[in-house]
């Protein structure tokens, strides 16, 4: 069972990259939320829903434009919360069709400005990031470049 020592322990080794990502992977019911609460403890640390960093400004923007856009958006409303470490929960509503994006490039690109922490459901297979969606395992994949960049809690 992984816990708030052991990401504690993963997060010292990825506050020295340049890309501040650490993903918490696992299945439904596996504890990724429970164990964000937990790291709310931490010096500033928050935690909010992925939804919560959209506005409706967003959908007003021309669907072709979104994934441009949305990094200053979402970087905007990420410094509004005036955290050391943003934790997002629920980050499935980044894969919403509508909103057009490359979630994992996305999250990526915004940890270069600020350290996040997600919770992601899916799963780990060498080197290929999986998002479970709607019953389906492997709904979209992704290639990490450094799978340190991923606790599993499966």
């Amino acid at each position: 069972m992984v816990t708030d020592a052991d990401v504690l322990k993963r997060w010292k080794y990825i506050a020295q990259e340049s890309e501040k990502l650490l993903i918490l992977i696992g299945g439904p019911g596996s504890g990724k939320s429970k164990l964000i609460r937990e790291l709310t403890f931490q010096d500033g640390w928050k935690i909010c829903e992925a939804r919560e960093l959209f506005d409706d400004e967003f959908l007003e923007i021309p669907r072709a434009d979104r994934p441009e856009k949305a990094i200053f958006l979402i970087s905007a409303a990420i410094h509004r919360l005036n955290a050391r470490v943003v934790m997002i929960d629920n980050v499935e509503f980044l894969f919403a069709p509508i909103l057009n994006l490359n979630p994992v490039q996305m999250l990526k690109d915004l940890s270069r400005e600020c350290p996040i922490i997600v919770s992601w459901r899916g799963n780990l297979e060498g080197n290929t990031l999986y998002f479970e969606h709607n019953g389906d395992p492997k709904y979209a994949k992704f290639m990490i470049e450094d799978p340190n960049h991923v606790v599993s809690l499966d």
